[in-house]
């Protein structure tokens, strides 16, 4: 299995990264800095190249679309599977409805998010392939200052991540298992914030894991993949990752193919977030696709 380094944030050192990272909190309105970012920032010099030419796109109200598209999806899909009601069963367990709303709040702020960070995944899969992609242009304004069309702003959303090697048996028992039904190159941050509410990331994994072996778990990964892969396609701004242009940015054949192989695991990682994400919004009695 492929191991991913990652600079977090705050072992970031260089100025190109540091400002990289500031620049994508703002710009995705989320409180961290994603894990396929911080594997990015392996070799800075990509950092800073890729995420130059993505912001525009992330600031375009085609991009968003697209996103929604993919979260409506996910969203549609799973709620015809059979499920529980994940806040009945919070209750039950004496869980607060304060603690409730945060839960809710950080699976939605996350569906965002994922569906976002697919299609740029995809996108720089296929453009280090020699695929072009986006250029089509926008048919409207970016969004700038229309703060109702925008993705809603997360910023101040209050999270722990919890570390798998320092959790409670009880946590730690449940993330392994959920690393090793996955096939999980890292533990994301995704599970590692449910992880911060024991009962709910026991009842959340319960029930999507009744799902894993199902044909129509497949089935939607199959069709947010593809989603992803034609919203990377659809990139209102031109994305050039071409061999000439990243060594004119010092960025080697070897960090080449290096982001290659780290990207491509998110590529196949980020599906199954989405779901289960999507099952979590289900679960708390979210309906989602409106970000």
């Amino acid at each position: 299995m492929l191991t991913i380094p990652l600079v977090r944030e705050s072992d970031a050192s260089d100025e190109r990264v540091r400002e990289a990272f500031r620049d994508i909190k703002a710009t995705l309105r989320v409180p961290l800095v994603s894990q396929i970012f911080q594997a990015w920032a392996t070799v800075p010099r990509f950092l800073d190249y890729a995420w130059r030419r993505f912001r525009p796109n992330v600031l375009a109200a085609s991009f968003i679309e697209q996103s929604r598209r993919i979260s409506g999806l996910a969203a549609r899909v799973v709620s015809a599977w059979p499920g529980d009601d994940h806040g009945a069963a919070l209750r039950e367990r004496n869980v607060s409805e304060a603690d409730m709303l945060r839960m809710r709040e950080i699976s939605s702020m996350f569906n965002d998010l994922d569906c976002k960070l697919l299609a740029i995944a995809h996108a720089v899969r296929l453009a280090l392939g020699g695929t072009q992609i986006g250029g089509g242009g926008i048919s409207g304004p970016q969004h700038g200052g229309d703060k109702d069309r925008l993705s809603r702003d997360h910023r101040g959303l209050r999270l722990s991540l919890v570390d798998e090697r320092d959790a409670p048996p009880r946590i730690r028992t449940v993330l392994e298992d959920i690393k090793s039904s996955l096939g999980l190159s890292l533990m994301p941050s995704e599970y590692r914030a449910i992880a911060a509410f024991p009962d709910w990331l026991e009842i959340w994994w319960k029930d999507c894991k009744a799902s894993l072996n199902a044909p129509r778990y497949a089935a939607l990964l199959r069709e947010v993949d593809e989603a992803g892969v034609e919203a990377a396609r659809a990139l209102p701004y031109r994305l050039n990752l071409s061999d000439e242009l990243l060594l004119r940015s010092e960025v080697t054949s070897d960090d080449r193919a290096r982001i290659s192989r780290i990207n491509d695991a998110f590529c196949e990682m980020l599906p199954g977030l989405v779901i289960t994400l999507a099952v979590a919004n289900r679960g708390l009695g979210q309906t989602t696709g409106v970000i």
